[in-house]
């Protein structure tokens, strides 16, 4: 009888606490929590309306100034980050599209960019070889690669096979150029042959 007694407790306990936590009562993320169940402010932080902003129970509320507050998980978010807090992709940038597609189109001109005397454009003048009458975006199958590439891929597929040079590293300015300038050409392209 003692045993079944403690079998039972046991079990309750166990579909009590699972029970719990199936309701959202992550202490970790108050704005999961049910209302008035768990919650150290005793209401669901996320239903409080706008005018209790900074209220300290309403971390979802509060201003981005007050990031990385372990008391505020919705302000740990990296992307509402100050750019103080921000690492870079890259040193140096390029502060608009046209920026990133006049380097592109001069690098798409440049011969010496490999070893084999080929620009981007010995292979590419008047839209040649792109088969941009397919209307294809990337990533997509590639006869010449074998393979499914994105354009980044493509990019390095021929700085190292016709071009016989170095692929660019991804994050590079090089390689945020090319495909700015890449864009801007089937761009051109698709509205010609509208």
């Amino acid at each position: 009888m003692l045993k079944k007694l403690m079998l039972i407790m046991a079990l309750g306990l166990m579909f009590g606490v699972s029970g719990t936590a199936i309701a959202g009562s992550n202490p970790c993320n108050p704005c999961s929590m049910n209302k008035m169940k768990h919650n150290p402010c005793s209401m669901n932080p996320c239903d409080m309306k706008k005018h209790h902003k900074m209220n300290p129970c309403n971390p979802c509320s509060m201003k981005k100034h007050q990031k990385m507050n372990p008391c505020n998980p919705c302000s740990m978010n990296p992307c509402s980050m100050g750019e103080d807090t921000q690492k870079k992709i890259r040193s140096g940038s390029f502060k608009t599209f046209q920026q990133a597609a006049t380097a592109g189109k001069k690098m798409w001109q440049d011969e010496a960019l490999g070893k084999s005397g080929l620009a981007c454009l010995s292979c590419h003048a008047d839209y040649d070889n792109l088969n941009l009458d397919r209307r294809q975006n990337y990533p997509h199958y590639v006869a010449m690669v074998d393979d499914v590439v994105t354009l980044d891929q493509m990019i390095n597929y021929c700085m190292l096979n016709p071009m016989q040079g170095e692929q660019f590293a991804p994050n590079s300015k090089e390689m945020t150029a090319l495909a700015a300038y890449f864009r801007a050409y089937r761009m051109k392209y698709l509205k010609a042959d509208k």
